[in-house]
């Protein structure tokens, strides 16, 4: 029974992590913390700000989008380089990283070719 235990720890452990490491679109804004811009194993919590709803993976991070909206709301799309509401923006996640656009063919652009928009 106990090898059994942990096996099933292990292996939602593994499944837990791919999840994490996944690329490609994320349709579902609650699996998304707007504050470090992560893509979370299970909704998150909705915190309203300006009219618009954001999702945070905690305390901290909600109390952080209240006190300061402006610096947390707003994130520069990669390949347009426009600023875009993260409430409103086409969401992609890859290694656990969100990724914000203007646009679903500015998501696509960047899906195709992560590495032409992620270097400095």
């Amino acid at each position: 029974m106990k090898r059994l235990l942990i096996c099933t720890g292990l292996v939602m452990t593994l499944g837990l992590g791919l999840t994490y490491a996944a690329s490609g679109n994320v349709d579902k804004k609650e699996l998304v913390c707007m504050i470090n811009d992560e893509v979370l194993g299970k909704p998150g919590s909705a915190v309203e700000s300006n009219g618009k709803t954001y999702t945070t993976c905690c305390e901290m991070c909600k109390k952080k989008i209240q006190k300061e909206p402006a610096k947390y709301t707003q994130a520069k799309d990669p390949v347009s380089g426009e600023k875009v509401d993260k409430a409103d923006a086409f969401i992609y996640g890859m290694d656990g990283k969100a990724y914000y656009f203007a646009s679903a063919a500015n998501r696509k652009t960047f899906a195709d070719n992560p590495g032409k928009f992620l270097k400095k």
